[in-house]
């Protein structure tokens, strides 16, 4: 009798360590697979500026990709952080999946703001363009073209912008300008301004952005579900 209840006992604890291992097995699967599609895939981020809209409303989540060759006029693109020391790979996997379980309302890293408030803008002018700006809209003449017309003529993305009416005796230096000279962006340089054009920081303040200062592109906002749009 009491052999027959050592064999169970050794059974029922077999049982649950095999139970523990799948568990954590299953765990590292998600955990590896979710870091892997956020690293080479599309990852989810949720924006809570006004900077984009109308477009990409406050407290809104949009789809993006890491993968940004063959940038257009008009695509909407993630900045990298210039405020913040990167996380490593793992801190990023981590907090990848946390955000994965918790549909993006938490993050292991909250109380960092700089993180919080990813950078999202979108692509006004490509290398090589001469633009200016006249009563918050950006004229664009490509290299080698002869003239120039609107950035919504010039884009190959629909888009709408918001600008406010300021009274006519405004003091332009107050706030981000409505209008600049012609300028050429060289090799490399990009253009970006917000869609929320009377409050956005953008390129207007920082310069043209290269490559490399450019995190992901945006592929669609999908929540909230009656704010759904291709970007």
């Amino acid at each position: 009798m009491k052999q027959k209840l050592y064999d169970y006992s050794f059974e029922v604890k077999k049982q649950r360590r095999r139970t523990i291992v799948s568990v954590i097995l299953f765990l590292l699967i998600i955990f590896a697979g979710i870091s892997l599609v956020r690293t080479f895939a599309v990852f989810t981020v949720r924006s809570r500026s006004v900077s984009m809209q109308p477009d990409i409303p406050s407290d809104s989540c949009a789809i993006f990709t890491p993968i940004v060759n063959n940038l257009l006029r008009g695509d909407v693109v993630m900045l990298k952080s210039r405020a913040a020391s990167p996380l490593s790979a793992f801190a990023t996997a981590a907090d990848a999946v946390a955000r994965f379980f918790t549909a993006q309302q938490y993050s292991l890293f909250a109380n960092d703001t700089a993180r919080e408030q990813p950078e999202i803008r979108r692509i006004v002018a490509l290398p090589g363009d001469t633009i200016y700006m006249k009563s918050y809209v950006v004229f664009v003449r490509p290299a080698g073209d002869s003239h120039f017309l609107t950035e919504f003529e010039r884009s190959e993305k629909l888009y709408n912008v918001h600008i406010v009416s300021v009274p006519s005796d405004w003091d332009n230096a107050i706030g981000v300008s409505g209008s600049f000279e012609a300028r050429t962006l060289g090799s490399g340089e990009y253009f970006v301004l917000g869609d929320n054009r009377t409050s956005a920081l953008d390129s207007r303040l920082w310069g043209a952005v290269r490559l490399e200062d450019i995190k992901a592109k945006g592929l669609a906002v999908y929540f909230p579900f009656a704010k759904f749009r291709l970007l």
